[in-house]
């Protein structure tokens, strides 16, 4: 008797501290209202948005932003409209430029193909930055762009898990 119970905390124990270790993911759906969309986030994000230079320094853009943490990863969801007086080739090459600096990638970033239904262009990159701290930061970025809107995904850590990051690239709905 006294085995068993010995066993029951032990498996108690080791189930506890697994459940401790293991990031929780709680999908929830987001709308992006200003632009039409919607998104999949594996957690509550966090709501901000605030004016941004996006072509030159004389006219701003709302930047929307809702963003969350899991574990040591960062999920990012981004949107904005550009105005029609601007190019929007040249606003996502910039607002991309703009993020993998932030990261602090300064080496090669490999372009991929990514299908969003609904969209007029849709890429996806991924490369390694550097965090503040001087630790490496995995980094996968997507860009889709429908008429004058942009949305950007991004997923910011040291070792994302790898099919959590691919459901919330593929959770981009126009």
């Amino acid at each position: 008797m006294r085995n068993l119970a010995l066993r029951v905390v032990l498996i108690i124990g080791l189930t506890v501290s697994l459940v401790g270790c293991s990031p929780t993911f709680n999908w929830r759906t987001l709308r992006l209202d200003s632009v039409g969309a919607q998104a999949l986030m594996p957690c509550k994000p966090s709501y901000s948005s605030r004016e941004v230079p996006l072509l030159d320094s004389q006219s701003n853009v709302l930047l929307h932003m809702q963003a969350c943490d899991v574990g040591e990863t960062t999920f990012a969801v981004s949107w904005l409209n550009v105005p029609a007086e601007q190019n929007i080739q040249t606003a996502m090459s910039r607002w991309l430029s703009a993020t993998l600096a932030s990261a602090g990638i300064k080496g090669k970033v490999h372009p991929m193909d990514w299908s969003v239904a609904g969209t007029d262009f849709a890429k996806r990159y991924a490369g390694h930055g550097e965090r503040h701290d001087g630790n490496t930061l995995a980094v996968a970025i997507a860009i889709a762009q429908r008429g004058s809107s942009l949305v950007q995904l991004g997923v910011y850590g040291g070792k994302p898990e790898a099919r959590e990051t691919e459901e919330f690239l593929q959770g981009l709905r126009w």
